[in-house]
């Protein structure tokens, strides 16, 4: 019997060893770049802006450490009506604060500069400004009368679109367009591409969210 108390007392050994390197890898990978400070209602809007897949692949491309969210976000849908409020109270003429912006979705590793941010406006350059040559260069048409600038090598994008508030003004549409903004600071080998991926998904939810009642055509990626 004693040959096989020794053959149980080694596997024992050996499975506590095993054991314990399982648990030390596990919270490795824990400890990995898909740590997240805890703030629920400022992740629950970046997911529903730019959807959770993009997220954590922001969150790989901004490198190792805890991403956290730098304001205290509010949700989607106070965002969609408070814009679509003010929208519908706007008139010709009447400047509505147009340089208001909102941050909905603003990221950070945490003990360092490494950054996300983005933004929602109303547009001082209309597509048909844009279009005529008026407001300066670097505008690209994409898809149907949105149109990017690209800057900072492409870490930084704005997209202005029209969008037809219900109940808004008859010219709300041509003269109050959107405007967001999106950009990556302090990581020059960021996925300029899924900056893109990520921009165009913004105008879509925001479409979507506030709603535009005229149709707008967003490609996958701007």
């Amino acid at each position: 019997m004693k040959p096989v108390r020794k053959m149980l007392a080694s596997l024992c050994a050996l499975a506590a060893v095993l054991a314990m390197l399982s648990a030390c890898s596990g919270s490795k990978d824990g400890d990995g770049s898909k740590d997240r400070n805890d703030a629920p209602i400022g992740w629950s809007t970046c997911n529903a802006l730019f959807g959770a897949d993009r997220i954590d692949a922001l969150q790989d491309a901004m490198g190792e450490g805890t991403l956290e969210t730098l304001n205290s976000s509010i949700p989607v849908d106070e965002l969609m009506s408070g814009r679509a409020d003010l929208t519908r109270r706007w008139e010709p003429g009447k400047e509505l604060s147009l340089r208001t912006r909102d941050h909905p979705c603003e990221l950070g590793v945490d003990n360092t500069n490494r950054r996300f941010n983005s933004y929602v406006t109303w547009a001082l350059e209309t597509p048909e400004k844009i279009k005529a040559g008026k407001s300066g260069s670097g505008w690209d048409p994409v898809g149907s009368d949105v149109y990017v600038k690209r800057e900072d090598a492409g870490l930084h994008f704005a997209a202005v679109f029209p969008c037809k508030i219900k109940d808004s003004h008859e010219s709300q549409e041509a003269d109050l367009p959107f405007e967001v903004e999106t950009e990556v600071k302090n990581v020059p080998d960021f996925d300029t591409e899924l900056l893109g991926e990520m921009t165009a998904q913004f105008v879509r939810a925001l479409a979507e969210g506030l709603p535009c009642t005229n149709d707008l055509h967003v490609p996958a990626a701007l």
